[in-house]
């Protein structure tokens, strides 16, 4: 009965582990569009010596590929919780090298109405504050995506699931923001390199 006890302890404390990094929490679980996700992975963005946002990806069953966390049906979440103050420049900056270098340029020209209404959102937002909770919540029923900063939705839904896979690639695709943070996003340790 003790055995029993500590291993649930061990488990418990393992499962609250899992959503921490940096100082950042972020839920095990969370509902999107009615349906339950859970957090895939997390990991810390860096920039020079700079810590920059950690990020979290919930999916609804845990996935340590990037084709199929990108593919796979059904909703989807992505959390950046800034570790730094950044404009709203630098932050479009960011989203545009990554879909650039990440998807094809017949890709970017079918999103292209959507890249630019989430880039004139973060422009209107004007400052990501160190603290802030961006997330991009993607809607299998809508087959939209939505922004929303500290829990509060940015304007319209942005329309089509390739949209939200785009933005996947950033941090999922071949060449991601950091590799290091594509490892951990999809649950796999440092040493790990398998797609």
């Amino acid at each position: 009965m003790v055995f029993r006890s500590a291993l649930l302890a061990f488990a418990l404390a393992g499962t609250a582990q899992a959503g921490e990094l940096e100082g950042v929490q972020l839920e095990d679980r969370v509902e999107v569009d009615g349906q339950a996700l859970e957090l895939n992975g997390m990991a810390l963005r860096t920039r020079l010596f700079f810590k920059v946002y950690v990020a979290g990806l919930y999916l609804p069953r845990k996935a340590t590929s990037a084709q199929t966390a990108i593919e796979g049906e059904g909703a989807k979440r992505m959390v950046l919780v800034m570790m730094r103050d950044a404009d709203a420049e630098q932050f479009c900056e960011s989203v545009e090298l990554g879909l650039d270098r990440n998807n094809s340029e017949a890709e970017l020209e079918r999103i292209q109405a959507q890249t630019q209404a989430l880039l004139a959102k973060i422009r209107a937002i004007g400052e990501a504050r160190r603290g802030a909770r961006i997330v991009l919540d993607y809607s299998h029923s809508a087959r939209a995506t939505t922004l929303f900063v500290d829990g509060a939705p940015q304007g319209e839904a942005m329309a089509g699931a390739e949209f939200f896979r785009a933005l996947l690639r950033i941090w999922l695709g071949e060449r991601p923001a950091q590799p290091g943070l594509k490892r951990m996003l999809l649950g796999r340790s440092e040493d790990d390199h398998k797609e």
